[in-house]
């Protein structure tokens, strides 16, 4: 097997990887979010035979093999594909975006069970060759109604379950906006290909090609877009304002499960196999994956919970209130090639202006540059790194224009300190 062309600021799949400065990344696309304790410890253990050891939990509930030296790479797909982890080409790969709630058949406040809907719509996207025209990073999100929404989790087309008329649909929503249309659940899989078929006609016959349907949409409007695919029934229905954490020791009915996270989502091969070990030994031998870098660790007691806890450590994050999670930072330098400052070791400096303090979310973005990988949503406070220093976004993207240019580490400190406590004030 010869490697497949890298090309820099590629969305990497495991068949099309990215050339980084550590290496190749190898991202893992893993369907519903779903991983049996066995496919995690050959996960994990790959990571170390064939890379660095590091494994990122992306935004989009994706795992990223990192440093793979592209050599190994051949030999990392053989033993991934032996166990059904790698997709049968890199095309099917590379549209197989769907991010499905992460205790989809766990949760009895859920209104239906997703996960055939979630295998469904992935078939469809594998099997129809004329999917593979959608756009690399064009996505589907398949809601449960459960206790942890996707409500604020961007997707293309999106299927929301609700309760309308005193039975279940899918409330389908275009690139977040309100207005949506309903289906009977058994048509989500057809729906889904219609829409998508149609976006990429609109986009073939425009003046300039859309690159999400957020752009066709702009264009349109969502009741144009609807009657596109022969969908009427519009109601204007708002996302859930919140989603609670997922981290920590949590209690459903008669469901428990354990929230683990990483800081910016990165764990170590060792950290994955004990999580992996733990579901095995005390859960129910998997382990669910999730858009805000949490790793759900289903059935465990609250004593094996605790005992985990334990074990994990500062290392890790357990717990809601943990300083880490109001940041968000992308690998950065050295081991992306666009990056110029070491965006993660800052960043945990950074973390610790916000102990003690009650914030809930992300309110500091720190991007090694102005592509934002790690945060495509607007952030209160956004360091955006340049020739070494750190420029000031206030209330924007990465891309956005700064207020404040050229900023060392130690004067980006000062600059955010004051203005984190000028919001205490």
């Amino acid at each position: 097997m010869s490697l497949a062309p890298s090309i820099k600021g590629w969305c990497p799949g495991a068949l099309r990887p990215m050339e980084s400065g550590d290496g190749l990344i190898v991202r893992l696309r893993i369907t519903g979010g779903v991983l049996s304790a066995a496919q995690a410890l050959l996960i994990a253990e790959a990571a170390h035979r064939y890379g660095k050891g590091l494994i990122d939990l992306s935004g989009r509930a994706n795992l990223q093999l990192r440093g793979v030296n592209p050599t190994e790479w051949p030999h990392l797909i053989e033993d991934l594909s032996s166990h059904g982890l790698i997709d049968q080409d890199a095309e099917a790969e590379a549209v197989r975006n769907v991010m499905a709630s992460p205790l989809a058949g766990l949760d009895p406040s859920a209104l239906l069970d997703i996960r055939p809907d979630v295998k469904a719509l992935e078939a469809r996207l594998i099997n129809s060759r004329a999917l593979h025209n959608l756009p690399a990073k064009f996505g589907f999100l398949i809601d449960d109604g459960s206790t942890l929404p996707l409500a604020h989790e961007e997707a293309d087309i999106g299927f929301e379950a609700i309760m309308y008329e005193s039975r279940v649909h899918y409330a389908v929503r275009l690139a977040g906006a309100e207005s949506v249309a309903l289906i009977e659940p058994e048509h989500l899989v057809t729906t889904a290909e219609q829409v998508a078929l149609a976006f990429i006609s609109a986009s073939r016959t425009s003046d300039k090609q859309f690159k999400r349907l957020k752009d066709w949409l702009q264009a349109e409007g969502a009741e144009a877009l609807f009657k596109t695919v022969g969908l009427t029934t519009l109601i204007t229905h708002r996302r859930t304002t919140t989603t609670p954490s997922p981290f920590g020791f949590h209690t459903l009915g008669t469901q428990t499960y354990l929230g683990v996270g990483a800081p910016f989502g990165r764990f170590s091969a060792q950290g994955l196999i004990a999580l992996a070990q733990a579901a095995a030994k005390d859960g129910s031998g998997e382990l669910r994956l999730t858009p805000w870098r949490a790793i759900l660790i289903p059935s465990l007691s609250e004593e094996a919970a605790a005992t985990l806890i334990e074990k994990a450590g500062p290392a890790y994050i357990t717990a809601a209130h943990d300083p880490r999670l109001a940041v968000a930072a992308c690998p950065g330098a050295p081991e992306c090639l666009s990056a110029s400052v070491p965006t993660h070791g800052d960043a945990l400096a950074f973390a610790t202006l916000f102990k003690g303090r009650a914030v809930s979310g992300t309110h500091l973005h720190v991007s090694g540059c102005e592509k934002g990988c790690a945060r495509p949503k607007a952030t209160k406070l956004v360091l955006v790194g340049r020739d070494g220093r750190y420029d000031l976004v206030m209330n924007g993207k990465a891309s956005d224009t700064p207020v404040r240019h050229g900023l060392t580490r130690e004067a980006a400190e000062t600059a955010l300190r004051e203005l984190i406590s000028g919001d205490a004030a």
